[in-house]
């Protein structure tokens, strides 16, 4: 009989447990998840980078609050999933068959597969309301669980994956000198006006992150495609030349190519010794360098 009772919260429990998995794989991952809220969202990296861990910390909440069955989580959880549907509804208008990262890195989910995903824990939500008892509280003792419980998963999701926005990250190293040379040689048109060089290699996990970061930086603020640089390191890898290595990083970040220019390891080390390296120029002179982790969207509006 006990475990009779014990059955009619499994189905609460186990979207509880799939909302807490969810939610920790996308702070595992939270690198991809916050890059796809950004593209996706068309707003600042900064802004994306709150909204996906304010998600993260949403599907925490509820999940604690499915699996301890506390009063009315499963039709709120519900609401949660039918909105996340609904988003997930139009990337499919809009023919997107990326991952949506809901899992995280650890499953590549389409859209598609996603929005089957989420019918399901609605339809399962659903079914267990009919079979289970809230765990009731009186109002005051009721509100402040639920404080505590948010409070407690927002602060520890913040905490655990710090917004880079909220980190201390020096600028780059650089030679003025030596990239002033560079320039003349390459792109003399960087030197007159405002200007952005973007330093990469072509293997570098972190410069592809970055290209996509600067990609709706661009966009956002209308940079034209002269007004922008992409410097790749020749590494001379002999199985894969360089130029069809730069095809593919075009190709892999969706990035859109404007000038390109490919400089000798060696000689691009004595400009900037770390990928990625970005400059914000005006008429040559640098005003200020970023790595993945400093780039700051509003610095880049135009003025």
């Amino acid at each position: 009989m006990q475990l009779v009772k014990l059955c009619n919260y499994f189905p609460t429990v186990f979207v509880g447990v799939v909302f807490v998995v969810s939610a920790i794989l996308k702070l595992m991952g939270m690198a991809s998840f916050e890059m796809y809220m950004y593209e996706v969202l068309n707003v600042s990296f900064e802004f994306a980078s709150v909204v996906s861990r304010l998600v993260v910390a949403v599907e925490i909440i509820l999940g604690i609050a499915l699996i301890v069955n506390l009063w009315y989580a499963d039709c709120v959880s519900e609401g949660v999933l039918v909105i996340f549907s609904f988003f997930l509804v139009y990337m499919l208008l809009q023919g997107s068959t990326e991952s949506c990262h809901c899992m995280g890195d650890a499953f590549d989910l389409s859209p598609g597969k996603s929005l089957v995903k989420n019918v399901l824990l609605i339809f399962i939500l659903f079914f267990g309301h009919r079979r289970t008892k809230w765990l009731k509280y009186q109002k005051k003792p009721f509100l402040k669980v639920v404080a505590a419980i948010s409070l407690v998963s927002v602060v520890a999701v913040f905490a655990v994956n710090r917004p880079d926005f909220m980190r201390i990250v020096k600028g780059r190293e650089y030679n003025q000198e030596q990239l002033t040379l560079m320039l003349q040689r390459e792109y003399p048109l960087a030197l007159e006006g405002n200007k952005v060089v973007c330093i990469l290699s072509t293997h570098c996990g972190k410069c592809k992150m970055a290209a996509r970061r600067m990609e709706g930086i661009f966009k956002m603020y209308g940079w034209k495609d002269y007004e922008v640089l992409t410097v790749f390191s020749d590494t001379k890898i002999i199985t894969k030349p360089i130029a069809e290595q730069v095809d593919t990083f075009f190709k892999e970040t969706k990035v859109k190519r404007r000038n390109v220019a490919i400089v000798d390891q060696e000689r691009l080390a004595e400009v900037a010794p770390n990928v990625p390296t970005i400059f914000l120029l005006n008429n040559g002179v640098v005003i200020k360098t970023y790595g993945y982790r400093n780039i700051v969207t509003e610095d880049f509006k135009k003025r």
